[in-house]
């Protein structure tokens, strides 16, 4: 990874005891390949101070390795890593300042929780900062600091976990699928603490593929597709980006295509499943002046056969399904 630089000039921030890097995570060109397996193909990403950061994508896409590389857990194959300004191989100059929670996070289950906090606490050197008391009054779970870590339900668990990330005085909070096990109330409490501590300034970095949840929170998104970033923006450029579209599903795409665009006052029309010859397939068309009607009259009296249309761009969720739908149009069709 080379050796620790700052940012360049111009990237420095004071908060009047200490300085920090605007851009507190960047991510150039990541590799990382198990043997013949490539888990991350060459992610570039920027996180900076203040944002929630939500990491996406599907199971095995890659966020888990991607988050475990940028925390020097992992050796990255290739690529560049800067946290805080120091390159990942020198993560430990941050120590007090990055805190993270993975998903196979555990706690010592013969103690009890503010003794697995008060172990957490004095491993890592929080000497000053948030405390114990303060961090599970936070994670709204004081009533569980007496119970044995063994007892606690999986939900229970993953709170308190979460509240060990914020012992001390992190700047940046790294959280590998933290909503996972949470009830209906757990995920909206814990929602609500990231906003929290959005306002504190706090940055937080957080994968996940609960997009419903998620969308009420993040400013900023990167949407991993089989190890490859597919699309990084903020959220509401991400969805500004995709409303006013229509997916277009028909078994006859190439015909589709040829007819849509003799359409006046369409935008764009593209085939999802880019080179694939004539089958069953979808097209991504950009409304314009126009309206799915008038696409779906189109083709009709085209000839062609329309087994669906589907507005884009109502949540990220749907952005997210028609990436991943994409995806699976593309693989099948190398493979055709």
């Amino acid at each position: 990874m080379g050796d620790s630089r700052r940012f360049e000039a111009g990237t420095l921030e004071s908060d009047g005891y200490n300085a920090y890097p605007c851009r507190v995570l960047k991510i150039r060109s990541l590799m990382k390949s198990f043997g013949r397996v490539h888990a991350v193909r060459g992610v570039s990403l920027s996180v900076e101070r203040g944002q929630i950061y939500g990491l996406l994508g599907p199971n095995g896409s890659g966020k888990t390795t991607t988050m475990a590389c940028a925390l020097g857990l992992l050796k990255a194959t290739a690529g560049e890593i800067e946290v805080l300004g120091f390159s990942a191989s020198e993560i430990h100059k941050t120590r007090g300042r990055v805190a993270a929670l993975f998903d196979d996070a555990t706690l010592v289950k013969g103690l009890s929780v503010r003794q697995n906090l008060e172990y957490a606490r004095r491993l890592l050197g929080h000497g000053d900062g948030r405390g114990i008391d303060s961090a599970l009054e936070l994670v709204g779970i004081s009533e569980l600091a007496g119970q044995r870590a063994g007892s606690l339900s999986l939900g229970q668990a993953r709170r308190v976990s979460i509240a060990r990330t914020l012992i001390g005085k992190p700047e940046l909070v790294v959280l590998d699928e933290p909503l996972s096990g949470l009830d209906t109330v757990g995920v909206l409490e814990v929602l609500a603490l990231f906003r929290r501590l959005r306002d504190e300034g706090v940055t937080l970095l957080v994968s996940s593929h609960r997009m419903h949840e998620l969308e009420k929170v993040v400013s900023h998104v990167g949407i991993l597709m089989r190890g490859e970033l597919v699309r990084e923006s903020s959220l509401d450029e991400l969805l500004k980006s995709a409303r006013g579209q229509v997916r277009v599903l028909t078994g006859e795409p190439d015909k589709a295509l040829e007819i849509l665009r003799t359409v006046d006052q369409l935008g764009s029309v593209q085939l999802m499943n880019g080179s694939r010859p004539a089958g069953d397939g979808q097209l991504m068309v950009e409304l314009g002046g126009s309206d799915a009607a008038s696409v779906n009259r189109a083709l009709v009296n085209g000839g062609c056969t329309v087994t669906g249309l589907i507005p884009e761009g109502g949540s990220l969720h749907d952005v997210f399904e028609s990436m991943i739908d994409a995806v699976k149009l593309d693989v099948a069709g190398t493979q055709a």
